[in-house]
């Protein structure tokens, strides 16, 4: 599952200045909204606020509290300053979603803006697919209709609580929450100005054949435990981190390391804890080739150790007990085949036509409703819409090839992309955020200043932090296809010693 949908922001300062509500905040529950019922609207005081399901209270500025319910059944929140920057900011899910991403609400509230999240249509755990069976409108709601709308409630609540709408819109989501930002600029363009998608699981059908993949790539004797990535990584690092010219544990572009975990083989056919046999040197290969290039890219080397690296997403605490697992087997027992008893081991790569093509039924049956994939992004560049979106190059969840891939194409396809959609590329970031590079960095801030002041972003400085709250390195972060190269002076620790500049080949 995924970590963070907002990256820390950078402390950049918005004005925020009290706005006379038109009506009181308790008397939103008699608001009359086409398909929408509000069942609590209710201020909170400045201080300590509990979100619902958190475990400790956070600092809140004083704001009016909203949920309520979009027909049939998408539940939602909007949280309304009396301090407001005249913006509002929805935030994605991940995973499955099912439930009403609060935490990530906490942080725009505390900046100013009004901000919203939905459970996208459906309550349950994020690798909990059980809902779906039989309620094909939940899967829709899941898929794309519920953040438009959830857009649109949260726009007539603004209004109607302010006197005003927005000035600005934004959206910012990582994973899923990736995956929804894409579908806003391909599907509902006049939905939001500006839009951050992180580490986007856009491919939607082909990113879950990916899951199947790395469960089928990892069972029985090809089951990598969690106690030998480190000497994985340890390798890969030996072969390749010093081909961007500093050896800092960080792979700058890790499609140019050509890693042979053979180099891993345990001697004689034998085992041991610093070492790989035979079928789990065959298991990393298969993770790196990927289910093929026909329908979706394999894993990149580097980064993978750490709380959100291999041994949570590929390996997991014992064998079946993944990441990929978690959320890919749900998605195809109750989505997909809506059998709760299909076995995986049923799967069919092949993906020449006929009856026996489990990936052609796959995409009949879901690629309209779920896949954000349209590289044609001329009606979001014609409204005006920025959109920011970035991957680490260290992902284990979702390749960051397949973010390279589509934004490669929407260049191809769109006149003047450069113009609206910048991809930033994270070296050494894992999924959404965690890894041995700098991953804490302000998406937010940058999207505002372009959407705002016409300025589009050229650098964004990134940071990395200590378990201990201490940073101890920061790197810019450059628009693809250009990458930070060290000046050849000065602290590799310190952004300021760095250029974004074209790959050196």
């Amino acid at each position: 599952m995924y970590r963070r949908l907002l990256p820390a922001f950078a402390g950049v300062a918005l004005a925020a200045i009290p706005v006379a509500a038109q009506r009181s905040c308790e008397s939103l529950t008699q608001l009359a909204l086409p398909n929408v019922t509000i069942s609590l609207a209710a201020p909170v005081a400045a201080g300590q606020f509990t979100p619902p399901g958190a475990g400790a209270g956070v600092e809140v500025p004083a704001f009016c509290r909203v949920a309520g319910v979009i027909a049939p059944e998408i539940r939602f929140e909007l949280w309304m300053p009396v301090q407001w920057n005249r913006k509002l900011l929805a935030v994605g899910n991940g995973g499955l979603a099912g439930s009403i991403n609060f935490r990530q609400m906490v942080e725009p509230l505390q900046r100013g803006y009004a901000s919203g999240s939905t459970d996208t249509g459906h309550q349950g755990a994020a690798n909990d697919a059980t809902w779906a069976l039989g309620h094909m409108q939940r899967v829709i709601d899941f898929a794309h209709r519920s953040v438009h709308a959830m857009a649109e409630a949260d726009k007539a609540v603004v209004a109607a609580f302010y006197g005003a709408r927005p000035a600005h819109s934004y959206f910012s989501g990582c994973s899923q929450g990736g995956q929804q930002a894409l579908i806003l600029a391909q599907r509902y363009p006049q939905d939001f100005d500006g839009i951050v998608a992180g580490d986007p699981a856009n491919f939607w059908t082909h990113n879950q054949i990916s899951h199947l993949w790395t469960v089928l790539s990892t069972q029985g004797d090809n089951y990598i435990p969690a106690s030998k990535v480190a000497a994985l990584a340890e390798a890969v690092n030996r072969a390749c981190d010093s081909l961007d010219g500093i050896a800092d544990g960080i792979l700058n572009d890790p499609r140019r390391c050509h890693f042979d975990p053979a180099t891993l083989l345990c001697a004689a056919g034998g085992d041991g804890p610093r070492c790989l046999t035979a079928t789990q040197v065959d298991a990393v290969r298969k993770l790196y080739q990927g289910p093929g290039a026909s329908i979706y890219p394999g894993l990149l080397p580097g980064g993978e150790t750490g709380p959100g690296g291999w041994g949570n997403w590929i390996t997991g605490p014992r064998p079946g007990a993944s990441g990929h697992g978690n959320l890919g087997l749900p998605f195809f027992k109750y989505i997909v085949f809506e059998d709760p008893n299909w076995d995986v081991r049923s799967f069919r790569f092949e993906t020449a036509a006929g009856f026996d093509n489990d990936v052609q039924f796959l995409d009949e049956k879901l690629s309209t409703i779920f896949n954000a994939t349209n590289t044609d992004l001329s009606a979001y560049r014609d409204h005006g819409g920025k959109l920011i979106h970035y991957h680490g190059w260290s992902d284990p969840d979702i390749t960051p090839l397949n973010s390279v891939d589509y934004y490669e194409s929407v260049a191809r396809a769109t006149a003047g992309t450069s113009g609206f959609y910048r991809l930033f590329m994270v070296p050494g970031m894992q999924h959404c955020g965690g890894g041995p590079g700098p991953a804490k960095f302000d998406m937010v801030a940058a999207l505002e200043h372009w959407v705002e002041h016409g300025t589009a972003p050229e650098r964004i400085v990134a940071s990395h932090v200590t378990a201990e709250g201490t940073v101890d390195r920061t790197r810019p972060l450059c628009p693809y296809p250009q990458e930070a190269q060290w000046k050849g002076a000065g602290s590799t620790d310190e952004a300021q010693n760095f250029v974004c500049a074209a790959p050196k080949r």
